[in-house]
């Protein structure tokens, strides 16, 4: 059940996305032929206008069919093609504006309800509830055999007669490395529940391993007044918005270069096995999740790819550069042959999901 409502949630910010690029080309004077919930085969359609509104049979977004848009009809005055660069362009970006607001709209209804943060010296003030959370879970260490996961707080740390109460990080970690070798107790709280779980720290372990193999750090509920959350909400969207290009080149380079992949690679069904977490923890946790979710959606769309919006946006800004169109079978014959090798790279991540679910 918290897999399905997050697969809702999901195809709710790219329905957000797709009904971006309806509105600006309905704004610009463009033929929308249908907007579809979901994607084909049609289950129900109507049609108001000169539009079908339809239901697909597949649960996973939506898409946005306007007239033209393959570089046909140019000499119609309601055709995509037919419209200047400038609009043209308007009408592909809308999409990634449409992500980017509804991210930083969530953020700030997150801010003003109160969500997940790390401590540090600027929040402090506005932070809850502080306890000592696990950060990162290394694949294979005694914390993953254990089961401990990602998100969990940990509320006490317990050997023989031995216990500590709400530890620091510099508690936990002195307590471990005294225990190496041995089996101790923790009691965590995972979302609205707290259970004990026992593991058996390394006695020898490599330099920034740690001897659970976690990384931790202290955690709250970050709650600001309600005018603050809006700025906050602007601020952290746009620094999220950054980030994804910054990781991405950090991503590329230690791939071109080291030729390893550098952290995780999530797709589809690593996002949902997530988000079905998340939705367990709690509203403020879907919230900041669906929120970061929104901007990663944004900013994965402007990148330049063939197939995805910003290398549509990339040919109209060529074709204004250049005083006229690359020839429509150039472009769709490329756009074409990027889909195709993003399919291949959906199913390659996919796979290694479905792996990492066992």
């Amino acid at each position: 059940m918290s897999a399905i409502i997050f697969i809702l949630c999901l195809a709710f910010l790219i329905i957000v996305h797709e009904f971006g690029h309806f509105l600006a080309a309905k704004k610009s004077g463009m033929k929308v032929e249908e907007f579809g919930v979901g994607l084909p085969p049609r289950i129900w359609g109507t049609k108001k206008g000169e539009t079908i509104y339809s239901i697909n049979a597949l649960p996973f977004g939506g898409f946005v069919k306007i007239y033209g848009e393959d570089g046909s009809y140019e000499n119609e005055e309601n055709s995509f093609s037919a419209k200047k660069p400038a609009v043209r362009l308007k009408v592909l970006l809308a999409g990634i504006a449409m992500n980017l607001i509804v991210g930083i709209i969530l953020l700030g209804v997150g801010f003003n309800i109160g969500i997940p943060a790390l401590a540090t010296e600027d929040n402090m003030p506005y932070l809850q509830d502080i306890k000592l959370s696990i950060l990162e879970v290394q694949k294979d260490s005694p914390a993953a055999m254990a089961g401990l996961k990602t998100g969990d707080r940990i509320l006490e740390v317990s050997r023989g007669d031995e216990k500590i109460s709400l530890p620091t990080v510099e508690e936990l970690q002195s307590f471990t490395k005294k225990w190496g070798g041995e089996e101790i107790n923790l009691k965590v709280e995972r979302g609205k529940e707290s259970f004990e779980i026992k593991a058996t720290p390394r006695k020898n372990f490599e330099e920034n391993q740690g001897a659970l193999g976690i990384a931790i750090g202290e955690t709250g509920i970050l709650k600001y007044p309600f005018f603050q959350s809006i700025w906050e909400a602007i601020k952290g969207g746009f620094s999220i918005f950054i980030n994804v290009f910054i990781g991405l080149f950090l991503f590329l380079k230690n791939l071109i270069i080291n030729g390893q992949m550098m952290g995780e690679v999530a797709g589809p069904v690593g996002i949902v096995a997530l988000g079905g977490q998340t939705v367990k923890m709690g509203i403020g946790y879907l919230i900041q999740f669906l929120a970061t979710l929104s901007i990663y959606l944004a900013a994965f769309n402007l990148i330049p790819f063939p197939a995805l919006d910003g290398s549509r946006a990339l040919f109209v800004l060529i074709e204004k550069i250049r005083g006229k169109a690359v020839p429509a079978k150039v472009e769709n014959l490329i756009h074409s042959l990027g889909f195709v090798i993003l399919i291949g790279l959906v199913i390659v991540v996919t796979f290694h999901d479905i792996l990492n679910l066992f």
